[in-house]
């Protein structure tokens, strides 16, 4: 497991910021290869945490000296809703799933919204629900989940993903028409997102991308 929270010099947390720089340029292939949500939630609770100046000194010095699921679980309970423990609960969710415990990933993540609905990352967890239950094989849910996420937290940087994981599941499903539909409709509201470039790759990948 790998909680450390690096320093990073000179941060822009700004959601395109977010999205463009952390996400796309040293993620792309894992968001093509469907596991987005984990690495965009670690990557962000990093970024976050390394610059917040608000948490409880103490919780903070749990979450740096975290060094299993264990100890970030004593750090949820002990400050339940002090900053740290957003990030630890978000950490938790992501070793979890890494691990294969998609039952104890989403659990992690529905805590997180449970006690911070109106976090910068809340739009991230609920993505990682959808991607468990895709995951597991709950198709149904996860497309439900992400429209959640759409509707919830439209302004996140998880929308769009959301959206293009929900344009995928369509594809898979031989659903071509409705496919195209969605990535045209990323590539509208989410110009310039890496999900807006990945929407416009596999309309052009399926001979369906506008004419400029």
């Amino acid at each position: 497991m790998n909680n450390t929270i690096p320093s990073t010099p000179e941060p822009d947390l700004s959601a395109s910021a977010l999205e463009t720089d952390l996400f796309w340029e040293k993620n792309k292939t894992t968001i093509l290869t469907g596991l987005a949500s984990v690495v965009i939630v670690v990557l962000g609770v990093s970024a976050w945490f390394a610059y917040d100046s608000s948490s409880n000194a103490a919780a903070r010095r749990m979450l740096a000296l975290a060094d299993s699921p264990e100890s970030l679980q004593q750090l949820v309970s002990t400050h339940p809703r002090s900053n740290p423990s957003a990030a630890a609960l978000m950490l938790l969710a992501a070793d979890r799933r890494e691990a294969g415990d998609m039952e104890g990933s989403t659990k992690a993540f529905s805590e997180f919204l449970g006690k911070f609905p109106g976090h910068q990352l809340a739009g991230g967890a609920l993505l990682g629900i959808g991607q468990n239950q895709e995951a597991s094989g709950d198709v149904t849910s996860a497309t439900t989940t992400y429209q959640q996420v759409l509707t919830q937290y439209p302004a996140s940087y998880a929308a769009p993903i959301a959206s293009y994981a929900e344009a995928e599941i369509l594809l898979r499903d031989f659903q071509r028409e409705e496919a195209v539909k969605r990535y045209n409709m990323i590539v509208s509201q989410f110009p310039g997102s890496p999900a807006g470039a990945m929407a416009m790759q596999q309309l052009r990948r399926l001979g369906a991308a506008p004419t400029p």
